[in-house]
């Protein structure tokens, strides 16, 4: 058998008949054009102009369910995902237990991190994200894929930017170099201090495909965060926010008269979610929270160990507006947060659309 194979003659791809004709070096290399993917793309983000915003709650005890730091990296990127799926403003990260100093793992601080790293565009993660090592297995993170982690070939109006050294404005004080993943920098009318993210707005849309090394700045301007969504209904990313009680979570709001319609979901004590009319219940509102427990004892757990709160977790509907339960007839006895949050905003999605103001 061993003389069969050395007796067999061996293929030579440098053969014109057995490897394939020659188109010579004058043919185009391949370049990957997502004509339909662009075209698909922007008609799954095409959204109304909209100035209301919806709030999740989550308590840091998620990720205690997680044993390693792989699961847990893999269950808050789930999390991150549901948050930009539902276009989610804001996300309230808050302590509903004591935290104990043999954790090696700060919950609340870990999965803050992870969803920055997620939220922050690629090309600016090494800028602007800390190296930590609660980002070990940040490669397991999923990507966001939404409006402002724009693609190579994706024209865009708006994009997030970091500012850069001061020294590179060839001696002009009143501008500023931002890099916002383009070959081309970015000039904007004032001086920042390096290392700042910034939301610019361009004269005209372009694509990182259509830039070149060397050429001139770009012209633009700093713009609130806030443009995108409000002026073409772009959705923006996340705000992060931490909170050491759950009625900081309420009383630390960052609109300045607060959030005017709050959910609780809870699988205790709640209204069932799929037979209470909970589209007539919810009122046209600007900001909006959806508040979900920790995975064994819920909102009750996190209200009755707030001490800053006069009220027992028997009586945590006297809290929300709305207080509903999504587990109320599952096959399950108990349902995840990361189900648990797929299944209210579901339910939510239709309601979120009309009644944001």
């Amino acid at each position: 058998m061993a003389d069969f194979y050395r007796s067999r003659k061996k293929r030579n791809f440098e053969n014109k008949d057995a490897s394939g004709p020659d188109y010579g070096k004058d043919r185009p290399s391949k370049r990957y054009m997502p004509t339909q993917d662009v075209k698909k793309a922007k008609e799954i983000l095409s959204c109304k102009p909209r100035k209301s915003t919806t709030s999740l709650a989550i308590p840091s005890s998620i990720i205690d369910s997680a044993p390693t730091i792989e699961m847990k990296t893999i269950l808050a990127g789930q999390i991150a995902r549901a948050l930009v799926i539902f276009s989610a403003d804001e996300i309230v990260v808050y302590e509903d237990k004591v935290q104990t100093t043999q954790q090696k793992i700060n919950p609340n601080l870990f999965l803050a991190r992870v969803f920055q790293y997620m939220e922050t565009p690629q090309y600016l993660r090494k800028q602007l994200v800390p190296i930590s090592p609660d980002l070990k297995f940040a490669g397991l993170l999923p990507p966001l894929d939404v409006p402002h982690h724009p693609g190579m070939e994706e024209l865009t109006t708006y994009r997030e930017g970091v500012t850069l050294d001061k020294s590179n404005n060839n001696g002009e004080t009143d501008s500023t170099l931002v890099d916002i993943g383009l070959f081309r920098r970015a000039r904007i009318d004032r001086a920042v201090q390096p290392g700042v993210r910034v939301t610019v707005e361009l004269s005209e849309p372009i694509s990182a495909a259509d830039t070149r090394k060397g050429q001139k700045p770009i012209a633009a301007k700093v713009v609130s965060p806030k443009v995108p969504r409000e002026k073409t209904g772009l959705y923006w990313g996340y705000n992060i926010r931490l909170a050491s009680s759950f009625s900081r979570v309420l009383t630390e709001c960052p609109y300045e008269d607060g959030y005017d319609f709050t959910i609780g979901v809870s699988d205790r004590d709640g209204k069932d979610m799929y037979n209470c009319d909970i589209e007539n219940k919810v009122k046209p509102y600007e900001h909006l929270l959806v508040a979900f427990g920790g995975p064994v004892g819920g909102l009750q757990e996190a209200i009755e160990a707030d001490q800053d709160l006069k009220v027992g977790g028997d009586e945590a509907a006297e809290l929300f507006d709305l207080f509903i339960d999504p587990n109320a007839k599952s096959g399950t006895r108990t349902v995840r947060l990361e189900e648990s949050m797929m299944m209210v905003m579901s339910v939510l999605k239709p309601i979120i659309m009309n009644k944001g103001k």
